[in-house]
């Protein structure tokens, strides 16, 4: 049929006359014109749809970018998009806030549709480790991630409690509910008896330090290095643990904008019970009537002064603690941009943190910008800068409530036009602690200036080997001042107001130099990292102090106006380390891994000879689950494992205790009127002149699983940790002239095990989803030796037990009437502590102590629930922290001879005879009550619900009518469920009662653009 077409058309063209053909050579030619014009028009053109590959959902406001142009678009309310091109060939990069980038290459396709996969499912397959990054598959080592939406779960001060609970073998608790707290915390527990255990912290592979100013939402992802085969490439520096925290950076497409705020109430999560005016009236009536001075009411007048009766007899009590303890607040404001082309990107930040404490004047106030850029110099050569500066205003507030919780509570706070009463309870010893809150009476301001950043060039000399020069810098200014007027908390009742100034700079500056080599050949793959560090500290620190200032409007601006007891002083200090340092990892057939590290560190606070140290450590890892006899188990997704020694040094002592130092001494020359101090310098610290490395040796071995295509995954360390060479300042003779001097002497141990189990409870993408996280930690820390014997009963450091033990009597109750005779063998009374004697032969001596207990608790665990129905999320974390003795400052304060106030009590008296407190007595005190200290021992096991959270996720297709990617709205619930045996009191504070915990509401929102 065709050939028969085409023929008659032949025949009609060529036979026709030339005018003929001339018309259809014309048509022919604008119907081939109209064709390919069609067929162009079609080559130009691609469309299709971007979708969660979660839940299905399209995506709507994503980014479609042909890569290495700016020819671009976005994704409508429905996830479709077209987009012109000029031609079939390249690759179109598909993005979009919270999800992983995908390329995909065009291939004269004409419709392609994506599914953008969650940023948390694939960051979670790469994790970031000393100068690099390994799959999760390859990792031989100890290492736990944090990442995407556990970093900004809650709201805090510090980046670092976002890991609270989240990390096996991590303990981490805040240190008080103070604007601006630190944290305690260590990893895998103590091993230093006198160095630092504190483990090094660096920031996009800079040291920074636990102070952490980075916004969470700036964060990337947290790593947190355990074992040795993790650690030892740092050296020293990571002897007690390593934790990376990677910052955010730009990539190319669409500019990006992100925004964060949120607000929360602050009140007080809970606090002891401080008797009222009526319970301690009774107290001190009692203590009175045990020594025959109070028979009853008629005989007030005789122990209580004219001003507390009256107002005890007319009902004015105060309780000076809720005076003081107010409501306060927390926000934080953050906006982030990103973007960036082929050649370069950026990421940029601003933050607004304001926190304000429940007491007046404990305020903080942190702005902060941060800046990153990467710039693509040429096809191998990259430059790249991380620049943040931060600002802290900081005002402190000395605390009151030793002085509120012990006063007297027959007093008026104000007087009848609402002004502080100076001696509000009829004495003028007994000041108002509310003093310090009169403008102009008390500031305490700290204010810092830090500006951290680096710049760094990564080389790649060929497709297998590649160089990095790394520049860090972090400098920091500080002004710490404080005035002081008279008749506050500081100076005391009259006494002369007291001005301080101190500043202080710091400067650290760190060179990184580092070549990695990665090939292939056959079923065997070779990594080998080769470098070198030198790190430089350097602080100053200048104090000025004085008495008597001439004008309280001065505060802390004029030292030179105070007139008595001036005292002036500086500080300077230097300290470095140079390294050297090598990495090796080799993978045999994808299931057969090896890693090997060497490092060598040089440190300057060590003494002549022992400066230098050797950390070697090696790892293997057998991916199980890639063997034929369990490659086809479908119930097995996962199984590793893994096995590891190596070891580390600490260094972490004070420059210059190798070579000795002097101390002023002023002496007097005894004449009289006309003396003049005259000031002298005498040894007062021995040099330790052969003091040497802390070496610690670890052991881990690890199991990582997985179960059901992943729907329950984790993993089980097990470890032992022996430190030796204790850097440690042992006790000297007195005929040495010196008191102490460092030594490497005594040996620790630390064994324990962790579980970190994730589970998939249920997940439907149109319905409910729930996954849980589960954390258990148990860490068993003792001393294994010490200078000599089996206890140090200065230092109470005893052999078999943590470093932190609490060594005293067992208090077994109190004796009772009808004891008289046993508790005459004491020479005690009914009404006394009553302690057991642990040798059994009838007497009570100092050998009848024993170890009570320890700050380290037995185990961590946290649970992290997270439940996703449609738009709504509900996360709560329930966290326990259990076995842990603390010293309770409120069982510690019980006044027994009803001088002062304190915490309510169950005191013994003839008509009430408990076992808890003994009788009240007047005629002693606490310094003098045998046995008293036992009353302070309590165990400080808690378990809270640390937060809840309730979001809702405004659905794509409206909020791309709104023009924004992403409205996100939630409310959280912080501390506000806490379950120990110290009823209200919240035991992570640690069991003292100045800045008690608090407990947050939060109200936030985040948008992207």
């Amino acid at each position: 049929m065709a050939k028969t077409v085409r023929k008659s058309w032949d025949a009609a063209v060529f036979n026709s006359p030339p005018w003929k053909r001339q018309v259809c050579f014309i048509m022919s030619a604008f119907m081939w014109l109209c064709v390919q014009s069609f067929a162009l028009a079609q080559g130009l053109q691609i469309s299709g749809k971007v979708v969660s590959s979660a839940d299905g959902e399209p995506i709507p406001g994503a980014t479609v970018v042909l890569k290495g142009t700016s020819i671009g678009t976005t994704t409508e309310v429905d996830g479709n998009y077209i987009l012109e091109l000029p031609d079939r060939n390249g690759t179109l990069a598909f993005s979009f806030i919270g999800y992983t980038t995908q390329e995909i290459p065009i291939e004269g396709q004409s419709v392609i549709n994506v599914e953008l996969v969650d940023d948390m499912q694939d960051l979670g397959e790469v994790v970031v480790i000393g100068y690099g990054t390994v799959k999760k598959s390859d990792l031989t080592g100890s290492v736990v991630s944090v990442r995407d939406k556990d970093l900004t779960a809650i709201p805090v001060t510090n980046a670092l409690e976002v890991m609270q609970g989240k990390v096996p073998g991590l303990d981490l608790t805040k240190s008080s509910g103070q604007a601006g707290a630190g944290l305690n915390f260590n990893i895998r527990g103590n091993r230093s008896l006198n160095a630092g255990n504190q483990p090094l912290i660096l920031v996009d592979g800079i040291i920074y330090g636990s102070t952490m100013d980075v916004n969470p939402n700036d964060i990337a992802s947290i790593e947190v290095l355990k074992d040795a085969a993790s650690t030892a490439i740092y050296g020293t520096l990571g002897a007690n643990g390593v934790i990376l925290i990677t910052t955010k950076r730009g990539a190319e497409g669409k500019s990006q904008i992100s925004i964060n705020s949120y607000y929360g109430v602050q009140t007080m999560g809970g606090y002891a019970d401080i008797m009222t005016g009526p319970q301690w009236v009774d107290l001190r009536r009692e203590a009175r009537r045990t020594v025959g001075e109070w028979n009853g009411p008629e005989d007030d007048a005789n122990i209580f002064n004219p001003t507390q009766l009256d107002n005890f007899r007319n009902g004015i009590y105060t309780d000076w603690a809720r005076e003081l303890l107010g409501t306060g607040s927390q926000q934080n404001h953050q906006v982030g941009i990103s973007g960036g082309d082929n050649k370069l990107s950026y990421y940029f930040s601003m933050e607004y943190f304001n926190e304000k404490g429940l007491l007046v004047n404990d305020e903080l106030d942190r702005y902060s910008g941060r800046m990153t850029v990467d710039y693509k110099v040429a096809d191998n050569l990259k430059l790249s800068t991380n620049l943040m500066y931060t600002i802290r205003d900081h005002d402190r507030r000395r605390d009151p409530l030793n002085q509120a919780n012990k006063m007297s509570p027959l007093g008026p706070a104000y007087d009848g036009a609402g002004n502080v009463l100076t001696f509000p309870v009829g004495d003028a010893s007994t000041l108002n602690p509310l003093m310090d809150e009169v403008p102009g009476n008390y500031e305490d301001n700290e204010l810092n200036r830090r500006f951290f950043g680096n710049i760094s060039l990564d080389w790649l000399l060929s497709d297998k080997i590649s160089f990095t020069s790394r520049l860090g810098i972090d400098n920091t200014t500080s002004r710490r001042g404080l005035f002081s007027a008279t008749n506050t908390i500081e100076v005391g009742p009259n006494g002369l107001s007291l001005a301080r100034l101190t500043n202080h700079s710091a400067s650290r500056t760190t060179w990184e130099n580092f070549a990695n080599y990665t090939n292939t050949f056959g079923e065997h793959n070779l990594q080998v990292l080769l470098g070198t560090s030198i790190w430089a500290t350097t602080t100053e620190t200048n104090f000025a102090e004085g008495r008597d200032l001439l004008s309280s409007t001065m505060l802390y601006h004029n030292m030179g106006a105070t007139q008595d007891a001036i005292r002036v002083g500086s500080e300077y200090r230097r300290t470095s380390l140079a390294s050297f340092f090598g990495r090796v990892n080799y993978k045999f057939r994808d299931r057969y891994l090896f890693t090997g590290v060497l490092r060598t560190d040089g440190s300057s606070v060590l003494a002549p000879g022992n400066k230098w140290g050797f950390f070697p450590s090696a790892a293997l890892s057998w991916i199980a689950k890639e063997e034929g006899f369990l490659k086809n188990v479908d119930a097995l997704s996962e199984m590793k494992f893994r096995l590891s020694y190596g070891i580390s040094g600490n260094s972490a002592v004070s420059a210059y205790q190798t070579l000795g130092g002097l101390s002023k001494s002023t002496y007097a020359f005894d004449r009289g009127a006309s003396e003049v101090a005259a000031f002298g310098f005498y040894p007062s610290l021995i040099a330790a002149s052969n003091l040497g490395w802390e070496t610690t040796a670890s052991t881990n071995f690890g199991i990582d699983f997985g179960f059901l295509n992943n729907r329950v995954t984790g993993s089980v360390d097990l470890y032992q940790q022996d430190t030796r060479d204790l850097l440690m300042q042992r006790a000297l003779p007195t005929s040495s002239g010196f008191t102490s001097s460092w030594d490497n002497v005594g040996r620790t141990r630390n064994r324990g095990v962790e579980v970190l189990l994730s589970t998939i409870n249920m997940d439907r993408p149109q319905g409910l989803s729930w996954f849980t996280d589960f954390t258990f930690g148990a860490n068993r820390e003792e001393i294994r030796e010490l200078v000599e014997g089996d206890r140090d009963l200065a230092n109470s450091w005893f052999v078999g037990y943590p470093i932190t033990s609490y060594y005293d009597y067992e208090k077994l109750g109190i004796w009772q009437l009808g004891e008289e005779s046993l508790a005459a063998e004491n020479q005690q009374l009914p009404g006394e502590i009553r302690v057991k004697d642990q040798d059994g032969n009838g007497v009570i001596t100092p050998e009848d102590r024993t170890i009570i207990g320890s700050n380290v608790p037995s185990f961590n665990l946290g649970i992290n629930n997270r439940l996703n129905y449609r738009n709504f999320e509900l996360n709560f974390f329930l966290f326990a922290r259990v076995g842990q003795t603390i010293i309770s400052e409120a069982h510690g304060s019980y006044k027994i001879d009803g001088l002062e106030n304190g915490p309510v009590v169950d005191y013994w008296t003839p008509e009430n005879p408990t076992n808890a407190y003994p009788r009240p007595n007047a005629g002693t005190s606490r310094a003098s009550t045998r046995y008293y200290s036992t009353l302070r021992y309590v165990d400080g096991s808690f378990l809270k619900i640390r937060d809840v959270t309730l979001a809702y996720n405004l659905p794509r297709q409206i909020a791309s009518r709104l023009s924004v990617s992403r409205l996100r709205v939630y409310t959280t619930a912080k501390n506000y469920f806490v379950w120990s045996h110290m009823g209200p009191y919240d035991p992570e504070r640690g069991g003292n009662l100045s800045f008690p915990m608090t407990r947050q509401m939060v109200f936030g929102l985040n948008i992207d653009l």
